[in-house]
Parts: C-alpha cells; sequence; structure tokens
C-alpha cells in the first residue's frame, strides 16, 4: 500500500498518534479544516431523501421469524429454504438496516438502526435490486427504514438474483470523525452486513457476498455519484447473476454536497470494473450452544456502553464467539484477555490461545491505546485485527475494513446471543504495534469490546414500532 496516495495516504493522515487529541486534524493541505466536527449547523440528514410521486411499496410488518438460533446461523449450520417474498425480503432489510429504537440528543430525535454504527452515525443506505421475488415487481429501490417500504428509484435491472447494495455517504461520518470517517463506512458496513447475511442465512437463501464489482456500474445502478455516497459491498439472495446491469440510471435522490476530497480519492484509487468471486463462507463450527433465535438476539442487541470490570466471562464465550465471528475470514486477529476464566491475562494471536505472546495485566495499556475509553479496560477481553499495510493495495485495504467490520458484527450477536455484550472502539494507530509486538508498517483495522454488561439494553422495536430508549454516557478515564 503507498502511504503517499490513494488509500494509502487516507490511513497515514488520518491515524491517531498520542501528542495530537483525536478530533485535531493533521497539518496537511489534503485535509478539510474548514469543517468543525459535530457542528449542530451542518449536521448531516439521518437518512437520503428523494422527491415526491416515485412509487413507494410498503412492506410487510409481520416479520417471518424462522426459529433458528442465532448461534446456529453464526456456526454456519444450513437452514432450510424458505420463499423470498415480500415479508421476507422486508424481515432481512430490517433486521438489517431498520429502525429499532430512537433517542434525544441535544434535542435531537436519533433514530437507531438494528445494526450498529460508531457515535451513532449511520451513514449507509441499502437498495434492492429485486428480481422474482413474490409480490415485490421486478425494479431497483431504495429501502426506507423509517416507513420500512420500498421506493422504486429504476426500473429493473439484467441479472437473475436479487442482489442488495449497501452504500456508504461519507459526510455522515465525516461530520464527526472528519476523514476518518471513510474507514467508518466500511467498519459499520460490515457490522451492517454480518446481520443482513446472518438473516439471510437464516431463511436459507444461499447468501453471497461481493465487494469487488464494477464501481461505476453499480453507482448508476442505486443513483450515487461517487463523490457524497459509493457503493461499499453487494449481497446477493441466491448462487444467480447478481442483478446489478441497469437498464436505466436511477433517480439520484438528496444527500448535502460536502465533499471530503481525501475520501473521494481514497475510493476512486479502489475502483474496479470487474465483478469478484464471492466471499468464501468458512467451515461450518461442529460446536453449536443454545441461544434465543437470531431475530429474538438482534432486536435486543445494542452497543454495550459500559462494562463489569469486576466479573469475568467463562473461556467458552471467548474461544466460541471468536471462531464463529472469524469463519471465513483472513485478516488476522489478536486477543488481549483482561478476565476470562482459565485462560492467563495477556496478548494472543488468534487461534494461538495456549500460549500468549506476552503475559500480564494489559489493561492500563489497552485504555491509553483506546484513547482512555474505559470499556477497553472494563471489557473481559478486546479482540483487534490488523494486518501488515504492506499486504494492501487501495482495493484490499477496503476489503480488510470490511472484514474486520464483519467481525465485529457477527461478535455482537455471538456475544449477546450467549449473555455478554460488546461494542467497537477506536484506537491509537501509533501505538499498536508495539501493543501488538508486530515490526513494520501495521494497518490497524478495528477493535471489538466483549464482557460483562452493567446493564441491559431495551429490546428494540418492530418496523414503525421504535422503542424510546434514555441515552447512555460511555465511561472515560482522564488522561
Amino acid at each position: 500500500m503507498n502511504l503517499e496516495e490513494g488509500a494509502g495516504l487516507l490511513h497515514r493522515l488520518t491515524s491517531y498518534v498520542p501528542d495530537r487529541d483525536w478530533d485535531v486534524p493533521v497539518d496537511d493541505p489534503r485535509i478539510r479544516h474548514d469543517l468543525v466536527p459535530d457542528d449542530p449547523a451542518t449536521l448531516p440528514p439521518q437518512m437520503k431523501a428523494y422527491p415526491g410521486g416515485l412509487e413507494v411499496l410498503p412492506l410487510p410488518r409481520d416479520l417471518p421469524d424462522p426459529g433458528v438460533s442465532a448461534t446456529a446461523v453464526l456456526a454456519g449450520v444450513a437452514a432450510p429454504a424458505r420463499p423470498l417474498d415480500a415479508a421476507q425480503l422486508g424481515r432481512i432489510l430490517f433486521l438489517g438496516a431498520g429502525v429499532v429504537r430512537s433517542g434525544e440528543r441535544n434535542g435531537r430525535r436519533i433514530l437507531f438502526r438494528a445494526s450498529g454504527s460508531a457515535g451513532a452515525r449511520f451513514p449507509l443506505e441499502v437498495y434492492v435490486s429485486a428480481r422474482n421475488v413474490a409480490g415485490v415487481p421486478d425494479a431497483v429501490y431504495w429501502y426506507d427504514a423509517v416507513e420500512h417500504a420500498l421506493v422504486r428509484i429504476g426500473p429493473a435491472a439484467e441479472g437473475t438474483a436479487t442482489t442488495l447494495v449497501v452504500t456508504g455517504v461519507p459526510w455522515r461520518t465525516g461530520w464527526r470523525y472528519a476523514e476518518r470517517g471513510w474507514r467508518h463506512l466500511y467498519w459499520d458496513a460490515g457490522t451492517l452486513l454480518a446481520q443482513l447475511w446472518a438473516a439471510a442465512d437464516s431463511a436459507g437463501l444461499g447468501t453471497r457476498l461481493r465487494s469487488l464489482f464494477p464501481d461505476a456500474t453499480v453507482r448508476e445502478l442505486v443513483g450515487a455519484d461517487g463523490v457524497h455516497e459509493y457503493p461499499l459491498a453487494l449481497l446477493s439472495l441466491g448462487d444467480g447473476d447478481p442483478a446489478i446491469r441497469p437498464s436505466k440510471p436511477a433517480a439520484p435522490g438528496d444527500l448535502p454536497e460536502v465533499e471530503l476530497p481525501l475520501c473521494t480519492g481514497a475510493q476512486r484509487a479502489g475502483d474496479r470494473d470487474t465483478l469478484g468471486e464471492p466471499w468464501p463462507a468458512g467451515e461450518p463450527l461442529t460446536d453449536v450452544p443454545s441461544s434465543a433465535t437470531l431475530d429474538e438476539v438482534i432486536r435486543r442487541r445494542g452497543s454495550q456502553r459500559r462494562m463489569d470490570r469486576s466479573r469475568t466471562l467463562p473461556a467458552d464465550l471467548l474461544r466460541w464467539p471468536v471462531a464463529a465471528a472469524l469463519r471465513g475470514v483472513p485478516v488476522p486477529h489478536w486477543v488481549a484477555v483482561h478476565g476470562v476464566d482459565d485462560v492467563t491475562p495477556g496478548l494472543y494471536r488468534w487461534p494461538e490461545l495456549d500460549k500468549p505472546a506476552r503475559a500480564g495485566d494489559l489493561r492500563d495499556e489497552l485504555l491509553r491505546v483506546c484513547l482512555n475509553q474505559d470499556l477497553a479496560a472494563d471489557a473481559a477481553y478486546v479482540v483487534i485485527a490488523a494486518t501488515p499495510a504492506e499486504t494492501l493495495d487501495d482495493r484490499g485495504y477496503r476489503d480488510a475494513q470490511l472484514a474486520a467490520g464483519i467481525v465485529e458484527g457477527r461478535l455482537h450477536l455471538a456475544a449477546y446471543a450467549l449473555g455478554a455484550g460488546a461494542s467497537g472502539m477506536t484506537f491509537v494507530d501509533s501505538d499498536v504495534p508495539a501493543l501488538l509486538g508486530e515490526p513494520g508498517e501495521l494497518a490497524t483495522l478495528l477493535f471489538t469490546c466483549v464482557g460483562v454488561p452493567e446493564y441491559r439494553s431495551r429490546p428494540g422495536g418492530g418496523p414503525g414500532d421504535p422503542v424510546a430508549v434514555r441515552m447512555v454516557v460511555p465511561r472515560l478515564t482522564d488522561s
């Protein structure tokens, strides 16, 4: 990865270092210095908007739960195939991108989606290129998560397999995290895809994830301009040819026209014009602990903001969730163990949990590396994704960030299925190589904290009926 251009340049210029606060931009002309983080005057809308007059197809609000346990889905156990109709499609969309809770922050209503997002920014949009879905005419649609409805934005595309397109809106997350928010697009997309993928697999729909696709073609398919919105991944429901070749450009919709040129450059550097093979699903796990259904677990999942440092987790709640989360994912991961029964505290390179690479209490070091956010020290363990930068090109960097997000999303589901809690975590990039004992230029991707919850989130509501919640403030240790 060339650190002087494209994704490499973005990675370098958005890396946190100890002697600069996270919200202070690096002194470089390629970073925008005229945008104030968290400025109420420039707050972007939480969702894309479309003009009136477009056809709207309400989706059934009675969601058909297949009754498959969350752990069985995460383990890769094949589920019986169910028909793909409007209700099942609506269920999949809702369990990934639906609005399940609402809260208030600074006098504004916040819509919380079924999948997590850093800072509750929810910078993603989901589109459906429908083919042969009972009750849904073949066409290209935008998913309206508030109304639980499909808005028709284009005619049917060429291809045989109904395909979900996940896009990212960089300003929606950049508003808080500036250009580093580009990384959050892929982390959040991975978390969302983990739930969409699991929901589709629980209905036996033969799900196929692709991160290599012809970018310009997919932009035209969903009406993304490649500057204020761009496609991140495809999820096809079935083995057929993904329905991504548009017969006519889609209606573009409305987004704030705020550009982060460094993000635009990183995205364009990875653009390709070919359709890649689906991601491997990974070998199924033979051990499947019992749990509630996937639908129930997703409803009660929330980003845990406080954990109980005084309590530990059993070793099985480390080994099984991490094994399930990393099924089919080749990105290297480490585990910093703080409080796991029968596992010596220290740092381990997965899957080698018999002997630590570093033994000892790492709570204070994790706290410092994670910008004094207490979850990093209060968790029972912290899962760390990182990979040598030299192994990545501009597209590979996208894939690595997406893979880290998928692992985080699966860890969330596995933790909540088995009675624990989880939350993603950011980090000081320059301190991670020493923490991991890895030489050379390391592209740190994502931290995920797993531990004993200090509180339980209220289960989310159904389509059109989000549950009102009180905002929980995470603990921060003074630096």
